[in-house]
């Protein structure tokens, strides 16, 4: 099936929670606008599976904690399945709440495309299943300091660093795979990490998105990531960029 976009119909979304309740009204908020349309609704990532094979979609909005087969565990069949088909939908776009932190990382290294809260307004809610299907990378910007500093905790928990203190040294598992980008594959990279879209970067580097999509790919693809929001946290991970020094943002 050809991409929406290219045949001017509206982006076909695939809702998945547990709760009916929440599918409606988030299948309610997205049929309001003319170029969303909400194509079939799961209770659980085994049944969204399933659909995705049955109705095509774009964007799937993924519920974390569901019965039979959770969210996680979804994400990473759809992404994986995406990678052996060398395509690049359906973005899964991750639901989650505060308590949920945990599982959060997770879903990203899974590949998600982002994430955001189940109650975020709807107008977040609209650009962030349009940002990721035109391949912006996003996450809720109440959970995005949230996320990086449990990173880095993380990350001096195991190296025994001082709290607030950033990493001495980049994660080794990184330093390989950095030294294959080239110098501007690594400014996109940091600019990436500082919640540039594609057009952002295009207006910066003075060229076209174009250039600039190809840069991506090729930065997640010496990476071996699916996702730019991957891209972001690696960026922290490896200390390319430090807390403090970068806000990710939504692109509207």
């Amino acid at each position: 099936m050809a991409a929406a976009a290219e045949l001017n119909e509206p982006i076909r979304i695939l809702v998945a929670d547990d709760q009916g309740v929440i599918r409606m009204g988030l299948a309610m908020i997205l049929d309001h606008e003319p170029d969303l349309t909400t194509v079939a609704q799961a209770e659980n990532g085994e049944e969204a599976l399933r659909l995705i094979e049955q109705y095509d979609p774009d964007v799937v909005l993924m519920d974390i904690r569901m019965p039979v087969m959770d969210g996680l565990v979804a994400t990473e069949r759809i992404t994986t399945a995406n990678r052996a088909a060398g395509r690049a939908r359906p973005a899964v776009l991750v639901l989650t709440t505060f308590d949920d932190e945990a599982y959060v990382l997770a879903a990203v290294r899974a590949g998600a495309s982002g994430f955001l809260l189940k109650d975020t307004d709807p107008d977040l809610l609209v650009s962030a299943v349009r940002a990721v299907y035109r391949g912006d990378s996003l996450v809720d910007p109440a959970s995005t300091r949230v996320l990086l500093e449990r990173c880095m905790e993380l990350e001096r928990q195991v190296g025994g660093g001082t709290p607030n203190a950033a990493p001495a040294q980049p994660d080794p598992r990184w330093v390989g795979l950095l030294a294959q980008l080239s110098e501007r594959e690594r400014e996109i990279l940091v600019w990436m990490a500082r919640g540039l879209s594609n057009r952002d970067l295009a207006t910066k580097l003075f060229v076209s998105e174009t250039t600039v999509k190809t840069h991506v790919s090729s930065v997640l693809s010496k990476l071996g990531l699916s996702s730019r929001v991957q891209a972001v946290v690696v960026a922290y991970e490896a200390g390319v960029v430090r807390p403090g020094e970068a806000d990710v943002r939504w692109d509207s």
